[in-house]
């Protein structure tokens, strides 16, 4: 039997052939249970060079979660964590939002916390990081992690990254009711 090989415009088409608001839980768990085969079953599918099976196992796990299905998201973004290769941090985040999805916060922030280093260098990895705790409504953990991008970065030479976290920093500030800090205020000065 012919091995499929699976390209990103695979992945990217069965990603758009359903939005978030108009996909059941069953459609969802279906696209999930694809995606894992895709990564999983070597002997039908290969994924072309640059694809990495941990990516594709990362999409399955958030899949499995927004179906409901946050015990399978777990175990399919531990797989994926565990296929990262060194510096990739997809695996990561998928457990960080599973765990996030089963209410174990303190599971979370450990797994978090091994990212910590390369968010204090990484800009966008600290944002996805600050990202899934704030859509898990736990705005504190959130300002911590979109602080540690601020502050692994300098004005001049990431200010794109620099701006966006300080608008998300600021955000989840002003949603917990907390007083302006000098982060807050620099965000209001630009006129933001």
């Amino acid at each position: 039997m012919p091995v499929t090989r699976i390209t990103q415009e695979m992945v990217d088409k069965l990603q758009e052939s359903l939005t978030l608001r108009e996909a059941t839980p069953d459609q969802l768990h279906a696209r999930a249970e694809t995606e894992y085969a895709w990564a999983t079953e070597t002997d039908a599918y290969e994924l072309e060079p640059g694809l990495s099976r941990s990516y594709v196992l990362s999409v399955a796990a958030d899949d499995f979660l927004s179906a409901g299905d946050a015990e399978r998201s777990l175990e399919v973004a531990i797989e994926a964590r565990d296929a990262a290769a060194v510096g990739d941090w997809e695996g990561h985040l998928s457990v960080i939002r599973a765990h996030l999805g089963l209410g174990a916060e303190d599971a979370a922030v450990a797994v978090a916390n091994e990212a910590r280093q390369a968010a204090a260098a990484d800009p966008m990895l600290a944002e996805m990081v600050g990202d899934a705790f704030e859509l898990a409504d736990r705005l504190a953990l959130a300002e911590r992690w979109y602080t540690i991008g601020l502050r692994g970065l300098s004005r001049a030479g990431g200010r794109f990254w620099y701006e966006r976290l300080l608008r998300d920093r600021h955000r989840v500030r002003r949603d917990q009711g907390k007083p302006l800090d000098g982060f807050d205020e620099e965000f209001e000065s630009a006129g933001a």
